[in-house]
């Protein structure tokens, strides 16, 4: 309840003013990983994401921009005995996340720039056991829901390009900024959520 009030929030202050607004939706890929001092065994997974934005103009160039997404992050971690792989682990957390975004505009060629702030909606851990050839053999998931903070906070910066017709491409950093374990085995450890996105996405009446 408090994540879907936040929400409509945001959307109620940027409807509130008399500048022009326009809705969009917006989805894609997602290309992520865990940073921090405790992270240099992780690497890249892929996930998605998608929702809504409200986009509204203070002129022709400039404006804010509020959204509503939900996004899949995590990491993928393996862990090998001399050349072979022992243990693969792949942590899926998945975000409802709201960036409030300064939105920069020219002929087409956008910019995005603010804050984001993140509710943990679950949250699950993979883990592959191998063989000594490499071979899968066992796969158990666990549920870790609990184990990340409730709330997560980041920044955020896009660079894309949208079309008259309303449809756009745009290429997103999403970098962490406060540790993700509440709980569990890896609560003392620094790691945060780090990622891109890769998202097409289409503004109701065009641009």
């Amino acid at each position: 309840m408090k994540r879907f009030l936040l929400i409509m929030c945001c959307l109620a202050f940027m409807s509130g003013t008399g500048f022009a607004q326009q809705l969009g939706f917006k989805g894609g890929a997602t290309y992520t990983t865990f940073s921090g001092a405790d992270t240099d065994n992780y690497k890249y997974r892929v996930g998605y994401t998608g929702g809504i934005f409200l986009q509204k103009h203070i002129n022709n160039m400039m404006g804010m921009q509020v959204e509503a997404l939900f996004t899949s992050k995590g990491a993928r971690r393996e862990i090998y005995s001399g050349s072979n792989l022992q243990t693969a682990e792949v942590f899926k957390l998945n975000y409802i996340d709201i960036p409030v975004l300064f939105h920069v505009s020219a002929s087409g060629v956008f910019f995005d720039l603010g804050p984001q702030v993140s509710f943990i909606y679950n949250a699950s851990h993979i883990h592959e056991a191998h063989s000594s050839n490499g071979d899968k053999i066992v796969t158990t998931k666990y549920n870790i829901s609990d184990n990340p903070y409730t709330i997560d906070f980041a920044y955020v910066g896009s660079v894309g390009y949208r079309a008259t017709n309303g449809l756009g491409l745009e290429l997103r950093y999403t970098g962490g900024l406060k540790k993700i374990d509440d709980e569990g085995a890896f609560v003392n450890r620094e790691r945060r959520n780090s990622g891109f996105s890769l998202m097409l996405s289409y503004l109701l009446g065009g641009r």
